[in-house]
C-alpha cells in the first residue's frame, strides 16, 4: 500500500507539474498573441505615405516603414518597451525577437491567407499593411525564451512561444457609422471634387502652415448670394437644413441622431441626395465661422468632408476627403459677409468609417487617399 500511495504521489505530482506547465504557456502564448496584435495595430498608421499630401504623385515610403519600426521598437519610447515596463519579466520579449513588416492587402473584405499578403507591391500600389511576427524561441544564445516554471531532469529548460499578427488599412469608404459613445468626424460643409483635386494641387498655396500640403479657401456665397462658391452647407439627415444645428455638429462631430444613424452608404456609382445651401446664412454665419476658427485651433484640427461634382439642391454627394481645417472666418468677400473655410489635405483613422469590408452589397469603390479604418486581418 506504502508503494502505491508514493507512486500515486510522485504522478500525481507529475501530473500537477505538466498542468501547470502547460497552463503558464498557454498564458504566455495568448499574452504574446495579444502583443503582436497590439503592436500591428498601433504602427500601422505610420504606413500613410506624407507624399500623398503633398500631391506629388508618388509613393517613398521608407520614412514611413522606419517610422512603423520605431513606433514599436525605438527603445524607451517605442511601445514594446512600453509593454514591457507594465509586464512581468517572463512576459518580456526582447526587441531582437519582434520583427516588423510592411506589405499590401488587396482586398480586406476577403479572408487572409498566407499568400494574399504581397511584401514587394508595384510603384502605384503603396504599403497598406504591417505584419509583426514574435519569436520567443529557445536558441543556442537564447535571449530571453520562456522558461517552463518546472523543469526536471531530461527534460528542456525553454519553450518555443511564437505569433505573428496583420494590420491593414481599410480605404474602400462608402459611409460614416457613428454610435452612442463615437462621433463621426464629419463636417457638415460638402466641397466641390475639382476645386479638391484640380483647382487646389494646381494654384493652391502653402502659406498658412509651410508643409508642401497646397491649402485652398473653400468659400460660400455672401448673405446676400453674391460671389465664386466652392463648397456648400448639407443636411446630414435628410431633413431640411437647419443651419443652427451646424456648430455643433462641427465642434464635436457627427451622432446617430445626426444623420439618422448612419451618412450613407454612397460612392461616385451611386451618390445620395442631401439638403444644402450655398449662401452663407446670415443669422448663423457668425457662428459657424466662429465653429471652424476653433476646430482650426483644437488639438485635433482633422475633419472628413463629403464632395460633390455639380451643385444641385438637392445637393448629390459622391465621396468623401480628410483634411486639416487651417482657418475660417465670415469677413467680407468683396460682395458682403461670406463663410470662409481654409482646408488642407490630411489623413484620418477612424472608428467609425464604414467600408465596403462592412457593406459587402455596396458597389465596388475605388481606394480613398485620405480615410482609413485599421483591421487586424489576421
Amino acid at each position: 500500500m506504502s508503494v502505491l500511495a508514493i507512486m500515486m504521489i510522485m504522478i500525481g505530482i507529475v501530473t500537477v507539474m505538466l498542468v501547470v506547465n502547460w497552463a503558464y504557456l498557454v498564458l504566455v502564448s495568448r499574452h504574446t498573441l495579444r502583443l503582436s496584435d497590439t503592436l500591428a495595430l498601433t504602427a500601422v498608421s505610420q504606413l500613410l505615405d506624407e507624399e500623398v499630401l503633398e500631391d506629388s504623385g508618388l509613393f517613398n515610403q521608407g520614412d514611413d516603414i522606419t517610422a512603423a519600426e520605431d513606433e514599436i521598437l525605438m527603445p524607451g519610447t517605442g511601445f514594446l518597451d512600453r509593454n514591457n515596463a507594465a509586464s512581468g519579466p517572463t512576459l518580456r520579449p526582447d526587441a531582437s525577437q519582434v520583427f516588423v513588416v510592411p506589405g499590401r492587402i488587396e482586398d480586406a473584405s476577403q479572408p487572409v491567407g498566407p499568400t494574399d499578403f504581397n511584401k514587394t507591391p508595384a510603384a502605384n500600389e503603396p504599403y497598406n499593411s504591417l505584419r509583426v511576427e514574435i519569436y520567443r524561441d529557445p536558441d543556442p544564445l537564447g535571449v530571453k525564451p520562456v522558461q517552463l516554471m518546472f523543469r526536471g531532469q531530461g527534460s528542456p529548460e525553454t519553450a518555443k512561444i511564437t505569433s505573428a499578427s496583420l494590420a491593414t488599412l481599410d480605404s474602400r469608404v462608402v459611409g460614416f457609422y457613428p454610435t452612442s459613445t463615437v462621433n463621426a468626424p464629419l463636417a457638415p460643409l460638402a466641397i466641390e471634387s475639382n476645386a479638391w483635386f484640380n483647382v487646389r494641387p494646381a494654384i493652391g498655396t502653402d502659406t498658412a502652415l509651410p508643409d508642401g500640403r497646397l491649402e485652398l479657401d473653400f468659400t460660400l456665397q455672401s448673405t446676400s448670394g453674391m460671389g465664386p462658391v466652392n463648397s456648400a452647407l448639407i443636411s446630414m439627415n435628410n431633413l431640411p437644413l437647419n443651419t443652427a444645428a451646424v456648430e455643433n455638429q462641427i465642434l464635436f462631430g457627427i451622432g446617430p441622431a445626426d444623420v439618422n444613424g448612419m451618412f450613407g452608404p454612397l460612392t461616385a456609382a451611386s451618390p445620395l441626395a442631401f439638403d444644402s445651401t450655398q449662401v452663407s446664412p446670415a443669422g448663423d454665419l457668425n457662428d459657424i465661422a466662429d465653429a471652424f476658427d476653433d476646430i482650426a485651433n483644437s488639438n485635433n484640427p482633422r475633419r472628413a468632408f463629403p464632395i460633390y461634382d455639380s451643385a444641385t439642391n438637392p445637393l448629390s454627394i459622391v465621396g468623401f476627403i480628410g483634411a486639416r481645417v487651417i482657418e475660417a472666418d465670415a469677413a467680407n468677400g468683396g460682395f458682403g459677409p461670406r463663410l470662409r473655410v481654409r482646408l488642407q489635405p490630411e489623413f484620418i483613422v477612424h472608428s467609425t468609417v464604414e467600408t465596403q469590408f462592412e457593406l459587402p452589397a455596396a458597389t465596388t469603390v475605388p481606394e480613398n487617399l485620405y480615410i482609413h479604418k485599421i483591421r487586424l486581418t489576421r
